[in-house]
C-alpha cells in the first residue's frame, strides 16, 4: 500500500492517462470552438515534432492547395509549441495566411508530447511504425509507472509491443503502475491476494470494497480470493469425514472421553479444550501452545458453517482478538499508561472468567446426547 500511495503521490504532479476523455474529441470535435484564438504562424515552434523524417511536403501542398477552412492546429500555452497541426501550419505559410486558428493545451512537455502522439495516431497523415515505437520508448522513459497498456493505447500499438520495448529499455517500473482510466494497480497480485486471503481469513465478514482497500487489488481479485476459500473449505469437508476403522485398530473411545494421542492443552488454553470434531490440525503444528491455538484457529477461519453465518462470524472474530501472541502482549502492556494498569488487570481478569465459563459451557454442550445439541436459534420456545 505504501508502493501505491507513492505512485499516487507522483502521479497527481503527472499526465492522468485518460480513457474516458477523447483527446480528438477535445481538441478537433465540434463542441470544442468556443476556445479558438488567431495565433500568428511567425510565433510558433514547430520544432517538437513526434515525425522523425520530418513534414511530408506533398501533404503539405494537398493541403495548401484545398479549398476549404484548415481546422484548428493544439497550441502548448507558454512555449507557443505546436503539439498538432505542423503540416497546416507550413500550408498556412505556402498559402500566404498570417495567422491560423489554435486551441491552447496546458500542460508540461512531456504531456504535450503523449498528446501530439495521440492526435497523430488518430487523425491526419498517420504516423509510421518507427515514430509510434520511438514515442513509446519516450513514454516509457518519460512515464515509467503507466502501465502497458496506457501506453499502448496513446501510440497505437499493442501491449505486448510495449512489454517488449520496456524490457529492450530496462524500465521495468514499480510495484504497481497508472492504467488507462488513472487508477493505480499493482504489477503482481501475488502479494495483493496473499494480504486479501489472510484478511478475509481473519475477518470473513469484511467487504469486497473493503478488503480491497487495504489490500491494494481490485474488487474482482478479492472475490475471486473468497470463492478459492470457499472452495477449499469445500473440498477438505468430504475428506474429514469418518471411515470405518481398519482390522486391530484402536476402537472408537466414548464420547468425551480423552483421547490418548491427544496433543495437551497449550499455556492459556481452557480446561478441556481439543480440537474440534472435523477439524485438522496439520502434524507439524500439534504441539505448543501458541502453535496448536493458531493452527486451531486457522481451522475454524475455512469452515463455512462458521463463515458463512452471523454468530459464527462474531465467534472467529473473538476469537481472533484473544488469540494474542506473548510479543505482542508484551507490546500491548508497556505501551499502556500507568493509570490505566488496574483498569486493564481488572477487565484482563473478568474476561478469563468468561472464557472459563464459556469452555465450560462448551464442555457440556460436547459430551450432551444429540438430542439435546440443537442450537439455540432453532429450538422452538
Amino acid at each position: 500500500m505504501t508502493n501505491s500511495e507513492a505512485v499516487l503521490r507522483r502521479r497527481d504532479a503527472r499526465v492522468h492517462p485518460p480513457e474516458d476523455e477523447d483527446p480528438e474529441a477535445r481538441y478537433t470535435g465540434p463542441g470544442a470552438g468556443a476556445d479558438v484564438e488567431w495565433v500568428p504562424v511567425a510565433e510558433l515552434d514547430l520544432s517538437h515534432s513526434p515525425r522523425s523524417a520530418g513534414e511530408n511536403g506533398e501533404h503539405i501542398r494537398v493541403l495548401a492547395e484545398s479549398q476549404a477552412d484548415l481546422p484548428p492546429i493544439v497550441v502548448q500555452r507558454g512555449t507557443n509549441r505546436v503539439v498538432d497541426g505542423v503540416h497546416r501550419v507550413r500550408a498556412a505559410r505556402l498559402r500566404g495566411e498570417p495567422a491560423v486558428r489554435a486551441r491552447w493545451f496546458d500542460g508540461d512537455d512531456a504531456s504535450a508530447f503523449v498528446l501530439a502522439v495521440r492526435l497523430n495516431v488518430r487523425h491526419g497523415l498517420p504516423l509510421s511504425l518507427a515514430d509510434r515505437k520511438a514515442a513509446g520508448t519516450r513514454i516509457l522513459c518519460e512515464q515509467e509507472d503507466w502501465s502497458n497498456r496506457a501506453i499502448a493505447s496513446a501510440v497505437g500499438l499493442s501491449p505486448k509491443t510495449i512489454a517488449a520495448l520496456r524490457e529492450a529499455v530496462g524500465r521495468p517500473g514499480g510495484r504497481a503502475r497508472i492504467g488507462r482510466d488513472g487508477r493505480v494497480r499493482p504489477v503482481s497480485t501475488a502479494a495483493g491476494r496473499e494480504r486479501a486471503k489472510e484478511m478475509l481469513l481473519r475477518e470473513p465478514a469484511s467487504s469486497l470494497r473493503a478488503v480491497s482497500a487495504v489490500a491494494g487489488v481490485s474488487t474482482g481479485t478479492v472475490r475471486d480470493v473468497r470463492d478459492q476459500l470457499a472452495r477449499e473449505s469445500r473440498a477438505v469437508i468430504p475428506a474429514q469425514r469418518r471411515v470405518p476403522p481398519a482390522p486391530g485398530a484402536e476402537p472408537p473411545r466414548e464420547r468425551g472421553a480423552p483421547s490418548a494421542q491427544a496433543a495437551p492443552p497449550g499455556p492459556g488454553s481452557p480446561p478441556g479444550h481439543h480440537a474440534p470434531p472435523g477439524h485438522h490440525v496439520p502434524p507439524g503444528q500439534q504441539t505448543g501452545g501458541l502453535d496448536r491455538s493458531t493452527a486451531l484457529l486457522r481451522s475454524l477461519r475455512t469452515d463455512p458453517s462458521l463463515r458463512f453465518n452471523q454468530s459464527g462470524r462474531l465467534l472467529l472474530s473473538i476469537l481472533a482478538v484473544a488469540a494474542i501472541d506473548p510479543q505482542a502482549q508484551d507490546g500491548l502492556v508497556l505501551d499502556l499508561p500507568d493509570h490505566c494498569l488496574d483498569f486493564v488487570a481488572e477487565l484482563a481478569q473478568a474476561s478469563v472468567q468468561a472464557w472459563q465459563g464459556l469452555a465450560v459451557r462448551v464442555s457440556q454442550r460436547r459430551s450432551a446426547p444429540p438430542a439435546r445439541r440443537q442450537p439455540a436459534v432453532n429450538r422452538k420456545p
